[in-house]
Order: C-alpha cells, then structure tokens, then sequence
C-alpha cells in the first residue's frame, strides 16, 4: 500500500502524455546506450591520449579533471558532531518516476 500523499486526479488527455513520455524514454535509453558504445569506442582509439585528430584537426579532447569533495566518512570519524551539524546542509528534490500499471 502506497504511502498517503498529496495527490491530483489528471485529466484524460494526460494518458497519451504518459504514453509519449513511457515510449520515448525508451527510445532515449537505446539511444543513451549507442552513444555509450561509440564513447567507448572513440576512448579505447584516444588510449591514454587527451587529443584525437583527424586529417590533422582536433575533433575530440578528453581531458582529465581533479575535483576535491569532502568525504563524509572520515569527517565523521574526526569531527565534532556539532561541527559536521554546523557545515551541513539539507536540500530538498522532487524525483519523477512513473508507477508501472499491472496488467
């Protein structure tokens, strides 16, 4: 049983929205993976490189990145809690899903 939340009765023309929406996200998700595969493709041809060319023009860079987050494992390990409180803070998302329909 679902959990009582705030809820809306959706006007019948939403049904062919939620058709559209089901069956291109599909055809994203095939599509999400042929550009995965040709990613990997191109990746495996640059190897260890950060330049690809072609005919002597650059066409692709994969470049690398250095990024520093905080890990909150070890914060918690040698912080105070009050600290971790006081440098903490809460967002709040909304996720989209679309419940599957038993058949």
């Amino acid at each position: 049983m679902e959990d009582q939340k705030s809820s809306v009765e959706l006007p019948i023309d939403m049904v062919g929205w939620l058709e559209l929406f089901r069956k291109w996200s599909a055809e994203a998700k095939s599509l999400e993976e042929k550009v995965a595969s040709a990613k990997e493709k191109i990746q495996e041809a640059l190897g260890e490189n950060e330049l690809g060319t072609v005919d002597g023009s650059v066409v692709v860079r994969w470049t690398r990145v250095t990024s520093t987050r905080l890990d909150m494992k070890k914060a918690r390990e040698v912080l105070d809690p009050k600290i971790l409180a006081f440098l903490s803070s809460e967002s709040t998302s909304r996720r989209f899903s679309l419940v599957e329909l038993d058949d």
